[in-house]
């Protein structure tokens, strides 16, 4: 590619870019720095969007420029063009041209052409979050200091993290410190000049294979090797189950190592190959969907202990399947849990597509919650906040199914949660109902709804009366796994979605006693969610005024309200939640049964819940 005279060109994930010249800078191994004079062209060439996060960053070392050059050069299918979104910001109005192009099949240009000097790192970080769809990226407080090469491995994405020098000072960032503690890579013996609290580790490609012989290893091997909070964090909004297929199309590929490096091999194919960071990209991601499995050959696989722990918990994080035997001591760091899950599992176990997906999503929790972006900042002991409240929001008109209802509700763990119980023309006072309100042991505000009141203006009514940040749907009469709105609230936080739920995969159908199990494709951006899993911020709630006040039809009235704002739906794995279906009088979706024996997967005699759902 052509730039002009003077141009500042950046490169991070490139590791054979075929670019040289003293103004070629690799982010990924140069300390960040101070922006320098003005330049009248800055391109920023990244592998992938993954990489392009880090670059964002970043943002603050590069320079103002006249014109912005970002190019992506793998880019996985799924990802629609890279628009960023235009503001009113200063940096906006002297914007003269945007192109958004696609110079070959794989890969994103976008250049941007002011009418002056701006901070080219702002358009950098534009177009990173064009690549996921312009939503807002929330971080885990305190605002960190970067420094050190490799440092944004630990703050992928975050635009607002400070950067220093190796030694110090924190710099003064519109009258305060930048950042409120530092995080250092390959600090060696430099001292830092500053009373921040700092955070020293080693940097993405430190702690080699060589180290583990030398004297002393066998110490290196019990703290390094074994301390989670060693391995950078995995960048969870990039690199997550979103695309996880449940019907795999290809066999069980090896991991294994090809020149220092673990690569995806699948009938002699190289399917991907891992940077020495470690460092996962969903690009590489994309193109392992269609495995059932892949078999870790743990001989001295990658450049070193932590990028090959760092390898593992990405492709966990994503859902990947993965097949490992024993693990061996060096890779501790993985935590107990991840290690517990993936020791014993088999390929033969994978084989049925519904028990590879039940470990699939065991899986990507533990990774996600282990070595997400917030989970590690946790586990450094400096996160702020505490985990957001969801209120359940629980209509019926059944005296019957409040104890069962309530009991669904109960169920739910590692989450804070209300219930606001909407009785609707049903008496609190009714035997069926006082006896489950008394025993119930968590939050609960109880509505006493009038029987005529339209059903939208009953959820509406309770919704008013939820203190929570989230608002959970959720139906009188259906089941609900014990994770349930745990995994709604992770789906929520990897995919920026305003509202999240699931498709009514499983079905009960209780009028003649058999259980279906639909193929749906899950994890993905979609257009529908059963009316009992929709999951909403409190703002989106807000911004389209609640439910319709109809008699029916409020769910899917309500989550087209939200598109047509503007909005985005995910729908999550299904296998959390069953719905009940009885004779069609009884719901306000008033479909046949038979409509939910079409299209079957599979099906059972009697109830037949699946192990994810923890009911037998």
């Amino acid at each position: 590619m052509n730039w002009q005279d003077g141009a500042r060109v950046y490169t991070i994930g490139v590791e054979s870019p075929g670019l040289v010249g003293p103004d070629v800078i690799d982010l990924d191994t140069t300390q960040p720095a101070e922006p320098g004079e003005p330049a009248p062209e800055v391109v920023l060439l990244a592998r992938t969007p993954t990489d392009l996060r880090r670059a964002a960053t970043l943002q603050a070392t590069l320079p103002q420029a006249s014109r912005v050059t970002v190019v992506v050069q793998q880019v996985a299918r799924a990802h629609p063009a890279p628009s960023p979104s235009l503001t009113p910001a200063h940096r906006w109005r002297k914007l003269t041209e945007l192109r958004v192009s696609r110079p070959d099949p794989k890969g994103w240009r976008v250049d941007a052409v002011f009418s002056g000097p701006v901070p080219a790192g702002q358009t950098v970080a534009a177009v990173a979050r064009a690549f996921a769809g312009n939503r807002l990226d929330a971080f885990p407080a305190p605002v960190p200091v970067l420094a050190g090469p490799g440092a944004a491995h630990w703050r992928p994405g975050d635009p607002n993290a400070g950067l220093a020098g190796l030694e110090g000072p924190v710099p003064l960032r519109i009258g305060a410190p930048a950042g409120d503690l530092v995080v250092r890579t390959d600090a060696g013996q430099a001292e830092w000049a500053g009373e921040e609290r700092l955070i020293d580790r080693p940097g993405p490609e430190a702690l080699g294979w060589d180290r583990i012989g030398r004297p002393g290893g066998a110490a290196l091997l019990d703290v390094a090797f074994t301390d989670i909070t060693m391995v950078a964090p995995v960048d969870d909004r990039s690199v997550n189950p979103t695309g996880f297929l449940s019907v795999p199309t290809q066999g069980v590929a090896e991991l294994v190592t090809v020149h220092g490096r673990w690569a995806v091999r699948l009938d002699g194919a190289e399917l991907a190959r891992f940077p020495a960071s470690g460092a996962v990209s969903d690009t590489e991601v994309s193109r392992l969907r269609g495995l059932r499995a892949i078999r870790v050959d743990w001989r001295r696989g990658h450049s070193g202990p932590l990028a090959a722990v760092r390898v593992i918990a990405s492709l966990a994080a994503a859902g990947v399947p993965l097949v490992t035997g024993p693990i061996p001591t060096w890779a501790g760091a993985l935590g107990p849990e991840l290690i517990a899950l993936l020791a014993p599992v088999t390929a033969e176990e994978l084989a049925d597509d519904l028990r590879r997906e039940e470990f699939s999503v065991r899986l990507r929790r533990a990774a996600l919650r282990t070595h997400g972006v917030h989970g590690r900042w946790a586990q450094l002991g400096v996160a702020r906040g505490r985990a957001p409240a969801t209120s359940i929001l629980l209509a019926t008109r059944r005296p019957e199914m409040v104890g069962f209802a309530l009991g669904q509700a109960a169920r739910q763990r590692g989450v804070v949660t209300e219930v606001v119980l909407a009785l609707h023309g049903v008496s609190p006072d009714h035997p069926s109902v006082a006896g489950p309100i008394a025993a119930y042991q968590g939050e609960l505000q109880v509505y006493d709804a009038p029987a005529g009141m339209l059903f939208g203006e009953v959820l509406n009514e309770a919704a008013d009366r939820a203190g929570g940040g989230f608002l959970l749907k959720m139906d009188d009469d259906d089941w609900y796994g014990p994770d349930f709105l745990a995994d709604l609230l992770l789906a929520h936080t990897y995919s920026g979605a305003e509202v999240t739920g699931t498709s009514p995969e499983f079905v009960y159908l209780s009028s003649i006693d058999v259980t279906v199990h639909h193929e749906q494709v899950t994890e993905q951006v979609s257009n529908f969610v059963a009316g009992g899993t929709i999951l909403t911020t409190r703002a989106a709630f807000d911004a389209v005024g609640g439910f319709r006040p109809l008699r029916r039809s409020v769910d899917t009235q309500f989550l087209q309200a939200v598109q047509a704002a503007g909005g985005q739906l995910y729908r999550a794995h299904g296998l959390g939640y069953i719905l009940r279906r009885g004779p069609a009088a009884e719901h306000t979706w008033r479909e046949p049964i038979g409509t939910f024996l079409r299209r079957n997967k599979r099906q059972w005699r009697g109830f037949r819940p699946n192990a994810l759902m923890e009911l037998t």
